[in-house]
């Protein structure tokens, strides 16, 4: 079964380091990819919707909140802005995101804009590597969620 890949999207290499070695160690059948920022998914969004794409879609994300530029939050409402197509479902698929604050006002803004969960980073590492794995299994393995039409059944 081929699985979708989580992203991550944080702009700390110490926290990038820690989600890799999880995922290396603990969760080897889980496609990750790491961005550093969210003009960097937002590149990569653009190239996934085109028809000539062939590599792997999403099916989950994790998003750090506070990040330079483009914070977590504006990232959130333009991934639920982009249209729809043929190959990617932005609209329903899940984002999570993982941040240091939790601010009520922040938790807000984010369910608002339609995140899927909203979870304050945990401090030890073991705490972390049970917080991804417990994710990506609901999120990854047992939460069902629309699928895009795949290119061979479009006419």
């Amino acid at each position: 079964m081929d699985k979708r890949e989580v992203y991550l999207v944080d702009d700390s290499a110490d926290q990038r380091l820690l989600i890799r070695t999880i995922f290396k160690e603990f969760l080897p059948n889980y496609h990750v990819r790491f961005f550093q920022g969210a003009a960097e998914l937002y590149q990569f969004m653009v190239l996934q919707s085109s028809p000539e794409y062939s590599g792997r879609h999403p099916g989950l994300i994790i998003l750090d909140l506070h990040m330079p530029n483009i914070n977590g939050y504006d990232l959130l409402r333009l991934v639920r802005k982009t249209p729809d197509n043929q190959y990617t479902m932005w609209s329903t698929l899940p984002i999570i995101i993982l941040t240091n604050s939790s601010s009520d006002q922040d938790i807000q803004k984010c369910y608002s804009a339609g995140a899927n969960s909203f979870i304050v980073k945990p401090v030890e590492f073991e705490e972390l590597r049970f917080l991804i794995e417990t994710v990506c299994h609901y999120w990854i393995d047992y939460n069902s969620q629309p699928m895009p039409a795949r290119k061979e059944n479009i006419i």
